[in-house]
């Protein structure tokens, strides 16, 4: 297979997360770009090499959404800082190699988008002005609505130029990415409009994806996309699902799928969170977070950390000072970022979930074998719980074994590893294993893992 190619491949990890849920500079509560700036050295002690942000834009009194409001598409909201301070936080970005993606929402704009204003200033005025047909108008003059919001007409080619100069104008900042939301929530979307959106973006070199880039209909399919997942931005390998079934094939199909993306020009991502710890059960449910971290390090694609399961199991959070702490549909939305109380406390636990992600993440970038690569699967005699693999670097120099046990019940394995395999190091504990013939005799503990560097 021939994978797409661009920045992305050589940026195993990135972490997803709201600006507001990052770090704070100014004492205020709120995450901020100088916070950002000021806490790289913390990214790539992680492991990671780049961040997947909401939108970057002024929101004002709309954090619906967690910021994904755009009042307006060339200025960054003051909560955050000042242009200035994005400007800089980019610069330094650049100069360590850490990648920039954001959201940049097509399907709403914000009440008080200068756009979508004059529009409606022109329809009520009868002026002639283009932006007037970006939007569909009820019979009584209110406009169509997406999510509560106006709702522009994707297949309008003069609001799909006005969206495409504000992702050229924060390219030219210095943002390489672009997650472009649910495109089952576009009005009136078609092939040719999302094909002027990802053909301006992948001509500059960027990553584009959304959150529904699986394969299921044309628009996903033939639109242009250079990277994707399943269903949704976490239904890609399901390695919950494997865990709460018992049932190895969840990540078969999810090799699968990877193939079929890759055939249709998408690089594979795989999102790692979204509070999906919350449906552990059981009286492991610790390990089982060990293993879906250990999975995650250990996979070929590009992976998306979301912020909040770094602190695994978190601290009760305290509430955002307003106008974050919010509510709408009756429905409070506080943010879910970095739980700095928590990772504080982990941070000198060295048997805390915390520290454990760091140890993982950061043996994933520094190990080629455990990042960006290719992933077979390697025959076991224990096939319905455990998927055993074996990765290979992208540049094909470097290889590991790796072996996962989906189930709460310790198993003996024995894994096929094939000739050319003679000696194996466990990556975690330094361990020397022999290879006897082209077979390996494996002990995992419940929901257990090995991760071994092939060495000879």
């Amino acid at each position: 297979m021939t994978k797409p190619t661009g920045w992305w491949t050589t940026h195993p990890t990135m972490l997803t997360i709201t600006v507001a849920g990052s770090w704070d500079s100014n004492g205020d509560g709120i995450g901020d770009f100088e916070g950002i700036r000021q806490h790289l050295d913390d990214l790539e002690a992680m492991g990671v090499s780049g961040l997947r942000l909401q939108q970057v834009t002024r929101f004002d009194d709309d954090y619906e959404f967690n910021g994904l409001v755009s009042q307006d598409w060339f200025d960054v909201d003051p909560l955050y800082g000042t242009m200035a301070d994005f400007d800089r936080l980019m610069a330094e970005c650049r100069e360590r190699d850490i990648a920039i993606i954001v959201m940049a929402v097509p399907e709403y704009l914000g009440w008080h988008h200068p756009d979508y204003l004059a529009a409606k200033k022109a329809r009520e005025e009868g002026v002639d002005d283009p932006r007037v047909g970006w939007f569909g108008w009820e019979d009584d003059g209110t406009v169509e609505l997406t999510w509560d919001h106006p709702g522009p007409d994707a297949a309008n080619p003069a609001y799909v130029e006005a969206y495409l100069e504000h992702v050229r104008f924060w390219m030219d900042k210095g943002i390489v990415g672009w997650d472009v939301d649910s495109i089952e929530s576009w009005k009136n979307l078609n092939v040719d409009a999302l094909r002027a959106i990802t053909g301006n973006v992948v001509k500059r070199g960027g990553f584009i994806t959304a959150e529904h880039s699986s394969l299921e209909h044309d628009i996903t399919r033939w639109g242009g996309f250079n990277a994707g997942t399943g269903i949704r931005r976490d239904r890609l390998y399901r390695e919950l699902e494997a865990m709460l079934e018992g049932d190895a094939d969840y990540i078969r199909r999810g090799l699968a799928q990877r193939r079929q993306l890759i055939e249709h020009g998408m690089f594979p991502f795989q999102q790692f969170g979204n509070r999906m710890f919350e449906r552990y059960r059981g009286l492991y449910m610790r390990q089982m977070f060990r293993l879906q971290v250990a999975f995650n390090a250990a996979l070929p694609d590009q992976v998306w950390v979301v912020a909040g399961i770094l602190a695994y199991p978190r601290a009760q959070r305290t509430p955002l000072p307003a106008p974050l702490d919010v509510s709408f549909w009756g429905i409070r939305v506080v943010n879910r970022g970095l739980d700095h109380a928590e990772i504080e406390r982990q941070e000198s636990d060295p048997s805390s979930p915390y520290r454990f992600f760091k140890r993982m993440f950061a043996l994933r970038a520094s190990e080629p074998a455990l990042g960006i690569g290719e992933l077979d699967e390697l025959p076991t005699d224990t096939r319905q719980t455990v998927f055993a693999g074996l990765r290979t670097s992208e540049d094909g120099t470097q290889r590991a074994v790796t072996m996962f046990n989906f189930s709460e019940e310790p198993c003996r394995v024995v894994v096929t590893v094939g000739e050319g395999i003679g000696t194996l190091r466990n990556y975690l504990s330094g361990e020397v294993v022999p290879v006897e013939g082209d077979t390996l005799t494996v002990e995992l503990g419940r929901y257990g893992f090995k991760l071994f560097e092939v060495t000879g």
